[in-house]
């Protein structure tokens, strides 16, 4: 099928680069830091979708949003890296949840219509110009009353430390893919730009996934106690709601 290079960081091999699965393997360990930090990041989301019964996710990589926190929901993930979509369709492939490396002008010229569409850490990866396209391109894909979901690393925060710190262990760097930096303000403007007429920013994911060093309990507490107030709008991803 068609590959959307314009959803690429522009010299990185996702293909290549990153192994089938990776995101995955880690989500599945079902506990510690990464894990705490994805699950956050998921719930978070979900928590927007409610009665979405339609969900496209763009940059849906192994399928583990979809495939953990959507059961019930008609899916359709897409991503540019044909190992991640095949991995995503051997774990989480049903009727119901499918994965496909078709562009998204292929779905918009099939009539696709969503009732959301999801961007979870999307838009970091790509060219500025590429990134405020893809935010216009798919507000076409939805229905007159859905919404799009967005989320990306809050570089007002104190996610460039981290971001530091996960290049120097990880398997995987961020070094090379993002590419795009965006704080609470920048990420507003953008999707107004882009034609969306109601848009809500916030932030979510403090610093209680970094307490599950502790166990699980001790990261679910101050979880709670930072939602509670709202990360003091410092939470290290920035988190958006807009409609079309």
């Amino acid at each position: 099928m068609a590959r959307e290079e314009a959803m690429a960081t522009p010299g990185y091999d996702y293909d290549k680069d990153i192994p089938a699965g990776f995101y995955d393997e880690i989500y599945q360990r079902r506990a510690g830091v990464r894990f705490f930090w994805h699950d956050l990041k998921f719930r978070a989301v979900a928590a927007r979708l409610e009665g979405a019964a339609r969900v496209l996710d763009v940059g849906c990589g192994p399928g583990t949003f979809i495939g953990n926190y959507l059961g019930g929901v008609d899916c359709l993930g897409i991503d540019v890296s044909t190992p991640q979509i095949d991995y995503a369709n051997r774990r989480y492939g049903t009727a119901r949840h499918r994965f496909s490396t078709e562009a998204l002008g292929g779905l918009g010229a099939a009539g696709g219509r969503f009732d959301a569409v999801t961007l979870i850490e999307v838009i970091e990866h790509l060219a500025p110009v590429d990134s405020r396209r893809l935010l216009a391109e798919v507000r076409g894909l939805l229905s007159p009353q859905a919404r799009l979901v967005v989320t990306t690393p809050n570089y007002r925060s104190l996610w460039p430390l981290i971001e530091w710190g996960v290049n120097r262990v990880s398997r995987v760097s961020y070094e090379q893919q993002h590419i795009n930096r965006y704080g609470r303000g920048r990420l507003a403007a953008e999707l107004a730009q882009a034609g969306y007429a109601r848009v809500e920013t916030g932030t979510a994911v403090g610093l209680a996934p970094f307490a599950a060093v502790l166990g699980q309990r001790p990261a679910q507490w101050l979880d709670a106690v930072e939602r509670s107030i709202g990360h003091l709008g410092c939470g290290n991803l920035l988190i958006a709601v807009a409609r079309p």
